[in-house]
C-alpha cells in the first residue's frame, strides 16, 4: 500500500491533468426536475397523497449530468445534443450554465420538445415521475446538423462520451459517423446506452452497461442476489458482442465488475449508504472513468476511482455530481478501507 500523503499526491497530480483534457459529450439532454414537499392527508377525489409543494429544484440529465461530472470534475466539455425551443430548454440552458457548461453546440429546434422527467417527493418519498418530451428519432435535417458539428467537435477532444437513452439522437446514421471518425481519429470512446449492440462497429474503449442491460444482451435471467457471480462467465461474450475492449457492469449494492481483452475481471465494493432519492449515479460513473482512462492509467484504478465517485453522488438526493475534492475524499476512505494502491504511470504531464 502507498502511504496515505502519496497517494493523495498522486491522485491530484491526477486530478490536475484532468483539467488540460477535453471531453465531448453526445447524447440525450434531460432536464430533471424535483418537486419537494410534505404531505399529510390523502385527495378526496382519490385516495392518492396531497403534496403541499414547497421547493422545485431542476438539475442536468442525461448526457447533461454526465458533462456536468465532467466539468465538476475540472475537465472542459463539449455537450452536443439538441433541445426543443421551450421554456424546459432554456430553463436546462440556465442551470448547464450554473454548472460552466456552455450550451454552444446545442441545437435548439422548434421541431423538438425537450426532454424533462419530473419527480414529485414527498416526506423524502418519491411519489410519482411525469415524463415528456420528444424520443422519436430525429429528423433528417436535425440528423444533419448533428452530424456536421459531431465532425467539427470530434477531432479537438481528447476522449468521448455517449450517452444514449434511446430517445432518438443518437440514429443508426449518427452512430455511423462516430463509427468512421474514430476510425479515423482514434481516441478514448466510451459509451453508456440501453442499446448496446447498435455500437459494436464504434470500437469502443468502454461500455458501461448496467446489470439489466448487460443480462438482457447476454440473455440471462434476472438474479435478486450474487449478480457478479453470474456475469463472471460471460465476460468475454459481451465484450466481443459490443466490440468495446473494457466492459464495466455496474452492479448497484454490489458495486462494479470491470472486463478488459486479455485481462482477468476485476471487482469494485461499493460503500453501504442510506437509501436515497438519488438519480443519475451512473453518469458520474462513466464520467469519472472517461477521464481516468484518458489519463492512461491502469483499467483496475479507473474503475476504483469511478466507483468511489459514485459513492459520493448516492449519499446526496436529487440528480448529483462528484466535485474533484470530494472524489480525493472518498478514494482516499476506500483506499485505507481495501488496502489500494494507487499509480498514475502513463499520465502525460
Amino acid at each position: 500500500m502507498i502511504e496515505p500523503a502519496a497517494t493523495r499526491s498522486n491522485l491530484t497530480n491526477l486530478i490536475h491533468h484532468w483539467q488540460s483534457l477535453t471531453v465531448l459529450v453526445i447524447g440525450d439532454v434531460i432536464l430533471d426536475s424535483y418537486f419537494v414537499g410534505n404531505s399529510d392527508r390523502l385527495c378526496q377525489e382519490a385516495p392518492v397523497p396531497v403534496v403541499a409543494i414547497q421547493q422545485r429544484q431542476d438539475f442536468p440529465g442525461g448526457a447533461a449530468n454526465v458533462a456536468a461530472n465532467i466539468a465538476s470534475l475540472g475537465a472542459q466539455v463539449f455537450l452536443l445534443s439538441v433541445i426543443g425551443c421551450d421554456d424546459e430548454g432554456e430553463r436546462l440552458q440556465q442551470v448547464l450554465a450554473e454548472s460552466k457548461i456552455t450550451a454552444e453546440h446545442l441545437i435548439v429546434s422548434n421541431e423538438h420538445r425537450t426532454l424533462v422527467k419530473q419527480r414529485v417527493v414527498a416526506n423524502n418519498h418519491l411519489i410519482v415521475r411525469f415524463d415528456y418530451g420528444s424520443t422519436k428519432s430525429l429528423s433528417s435535417t436535425l440528423e444533419q446538423q448533428l452530424i456536421g458539428r459531431l465532425i467539427q467537435l470530434f477531432p479537438r477532444c481528447d476522449a468521448v462520451i455517449i450517452s444514449d437513452y434511446h430517445y432518438g439522437t443518437l440514429t443508426p446514421r449518427v452512430i455511423q459517423f462516430l463509427a468512421k471518425l474514430q476510425a479515423q481519429l482514434p481516441r478514448p470512446i466510451a459509451i453508456d446506452t440501453k442499446q448496446l449492440s447498435a455500437y459494436q462497429a464504434v470500437n469502443a474503449t468502454a461500455i458501461k452497461p448496467n446489470y439489466f442491460e448487460a443480462i438482457q444482451l447476454l440473455k440471462l435471467a434476472k438474479q435478486r442476489h450474487n449478480r457478479a457471480e453470474q456475469i463472471t462467465p460471460y465476460g468475454d461474450r459481451l465484450l466481443q458482442l459490443t466490440g468495446a475492449r473494457i466492459a464495466a457492469v455496474t452492479l448497484d449494492a454490489e458495486g462494479a465488475i470491470v472486463f478488459e481483452q486479455g485481462e482477468s475481471p476485476v471487482r469494485t465494493t461499493a460503500q453501504p449508504v442510506p437509501q436515497q432519492q438519488t438519480s443519475g449515479a451512473g453518469d458520474t460513473f462513466i464520467a469519472t472513468l472517461t477521464l481516468a482512462l484518458a489519463s492512461h492509467i491502469p483499467t483496475h484504478m479507473a474503475a476504483v476511482l469511478a466507483t468511489a465517485a459514485t459513492a459520493v453522488v448516492v449519499q446526496q438526493p436529487g440528480t448529483t455530481r462528484c466535485t474533484a475534492s470530494a472524489l480525493c475524499q472518498s478514494f482516499n476512505h476506500l483506499n485505507s478501507q481495501a488496502n489500494q494502491s494507487f499509480s498514475t504511470q502513463g499520465t502525460n504531464e
